[in-house]
């Protein structure tokens, strides 16, 4: 939890500040959408279906649908759960890294 407000914040302040070389995101921002390219390129050979990409901070996150292969993911530990709630129904977000962009999905817990 002390973690994630961590990061969180170094994230925050990052993007706040211009960058020293760049004087702005758009050089860092072009090399992201290059790297969700690749992540969604990656996803697709594995079967997995991008239901949205999440554009709301600098570096983009990446939902899928979950699946058969998303249950085995989270079996073997290639997957972490991350936020537990209750949407009427329990369930679990996990993520995992692909070409170093951060795929998500949320599981029902039945």
């Amino acid at each position: 939890e002390l973690m994630t407000s961590i990061t969180k914040n170094n994230t925050l302040r990052e993007q706040t500040k211009p960058h020293p070389v760049f004087g702005g995101c758009n050089k860092i921002a072009l090399g992201y959408l290059s790297q969700t390219q690749k992540c969604v390129f990656e996803l697709n050979k594995m079967g997995l279906h991008v239901l949205s990409i999440e554009f709301d901070k600098i570096k983009p996150r990446v939902r899928i649908e979950p699946n058969a292969l998303t249950k085995k993911l989270e079996k073997t530990g290639q997957a972490l759960a991350y936020i537990q709630g209750n949407d009427g129904v329990h369930f679990a977000e996990y993520q995992m890294m692909v070409e170093g962009i951060k795929v998500i999905w949320r599981s029902y817990l039945h």
